[in-house]
């Protein structure tokens, strides 16, 4: 049986209006409700830029994917800047796969 880190969410300000978002570990169906919580929590802030940092994710099924969408989505609506600052080159190819690099920008 291979380990997995336990899925965490860590939040930051790495400047003054900002928050970011550093996911580690697994989102899948069994730790998105929680993902999207600390989503909503950080938006219900009233943050002017919401960051994800992606690159502590060892692996991102469809619901992860939801909750970046639903981030993406919910941050426009609230007209949140919104950017993924780093990500592994794993997810990078799952993104550029399902056609999301056109929505989503993505970090150099």
């Amino acid at each position: 049986m291979q380990d997995t880190p336990p899925f965490q969410v860590e939040s930051l300000t790495p400047e003054p209006g900002a928050a970011r978002l550093v996911l580690t570990g697994e989102l899948d169906f069994t730790t998105a409700g929680d993902a999207s919580a600390e989503v909503a929590k950080t938006l219900a802030e009233g943050v002017g830029v919401l960051e994800l940092d992606l690159s502590g994710l060892k692996f991102i099924d469809s619901s992860g994917m939801a909750v970046v969408m639903n981030a993406y989505r919910d941050a426009e609506e609230r007209g949140t800047a919104f950017r993924i600052v780093a990500l592994t080159p794993y997810l990078r190819h799952l993104i550029e796969v399902v056609a999301l690099d056109d929505v989503l920008d993505l970090p150099a």
